[in-house]
């Protein structure tokens, strides 16, 4: 699919230049549709769709898997990048004296579920950047043989910096820890190999750049993990069948299944498969080069009107997120709204987020009005840290 078919999918751009995939995917065209279909048939024949209640599951399980290099066994089904994240620190626990190793860019979401009650034994270890950049030599300072995770943030969601998860992948396996990914802000921007980079846990959801719905999360689990006994359990996670004797526990389905707990997000679904086809049909390659196109394009301009970033020029750094620092960015972001352009602010930092179905006309809308706000009142000083965390996502 070209790119040009791909822009033609999403009709927002027709009037606006949209670029906050970091925050909330655009409705294309085959979701609406889909989405209308699904009304119309639980609308009038909602028994047809009972009776094909795991067809949109396994779609999109079949849909997602190979976008990241896993197989549909090995990806569950979740509502969000939290529920995937805190699902994997269940599965991996931990023992006294134990420790997990972040950097100070994860996203609290990947952190908080270390911090609850009965983990208070598991040491939590803090890794700062330099430079913008968190380098893997003070990861592997901070692992030892008692760490039982990485978790990271594979693309930062205030700096767009990007980790080299292969490498951090060969950190982890040189000692025996598991590497918990959360790929909010890089699955379906750019190409994840899971089992080639030796990600054992990537959590994420589909409503940015996977182009789809709030509700839907994807949770990949490395098949080392998948004959444990699942923390939680519901009907949908075990072999139940008619003549089960009554209150006894059937066992566990094969694969990511067993950790299923009810029905699917099924209108959330309807509403997310469409996007995963679009993905698919641009491939991953297509539409990673264009997104690190877009976002260098983007840089290049910011830098040529003397303006600091927070996320490097190096495509190796960096996926889809452009952020900028600023005085007074919610003043720029307003005035970016009334002009038809879309981007986010947060702190001292405005982000752009272009993604396949963007152009470069879209980065110039977006430069234009930098412009006219006489850079909103950018600094041009050295860049610092932006100031905390979007609480939500």
């Amino acid at each position: 699919m070209k790119q040009e078919e791909v822009r033609g999918l999403f009709p927002v751009l027709a009037e606006r230049a949209y670029l906050f995939s970091g925050g909330l995917a655009p409705v294309s065209i085959p979701t609406r549709a889909a989405v209308e279909r699904f009304v119309d048939e639980v609308t009038y024949d909602p028994n047809s769709r009972y009776d094909r209640l795991d067809e949109e599951y396994r779609r999109a399980q079949n849909l997602f898997a190979p976008l990241i290099g896993a197989a549909p066994e090995e990806v569950l089904i979740t509502d969000s990048t939290g529920a995937g994240s805190s699902l994997a620190v269940e599965i991996l626990d931990g023992f006294p004296g134990d420790n997990v190793v972040f950097d100070h860019l994860t996203y609290p979401s990947s952190v908080y579920p270390w911090m609850l009650p009965g983990r208070d034994s598991i040491e939590r270890r803090f890794v700062a950047p330099r430079d913008g950049a968190v380098h893997i030599d003070d990861l592997a300072e901070a692992v030892d043989d008692r760490t039982i995770a990485v978790s990271v943030s594979h693309v930062c969601h205030m700096t767009g910096f990007r980790h080299d998860l292969e490498a951090l992948g060969a950190l982890c396996a040189d000692h025996g820890a598991a590497l918990v990914v959360d790929a909010m802000q890089s699955a379906g921007a750019v190409r994840i190999d899971v089992r080639r980079w030796g990600v054992h846990f990537l959590a994420c959801g589909a409503m940015k750049w996977l182009l789809g719905s709030a509700g839907v999360g994807f949770l990949y689990i490395d098949r080392r993990y998948l004959d444990r006994l699942p923390p939680r359990a519901g009907i949908s996670g075990v072999r139940y069948e008619a003549d089960t004797p009554p209150w006894t526990m059937p066992p566990p389905k094969p694969g990511a299944d067993r950790f299923r707990l009810g029905a699917p997000p099924l209108l959330g679904l309807a509403a997310t498969t469409p996007g995963l086809e679009i993905l698919t049909g641009a491939g991953m390659a297509e539409v990673e080069r264009r997104v690190l196109d877009l976002a260098g394009y983007c840089i290049a301009g910011l830098v040529s009107r003397g303006l600091d970033l927070y996320t490097s020029a190096d495509p190796a750094r960096r996926a889809g997120i452009v952020a900028v620092r600023m005085d007074r960015p919610g003043e720029v972001c307003d005035l970016m709204r009334r002009r038809g352009v879309d981007v986010w602010h947060y702190g001292n930092m405005l982000r752009v987020d272009p993604h396949v179905f963007n152009n470069r006309g879209d980065i110039d809308r977006f430069l234009a009005v930098i412009d006219e706000a006489g850079n909103g009142g950018c600094r041009r000083s050295r860049p610092r840290k932006p100031t905390g965390h979007r609480r939500t996502r």
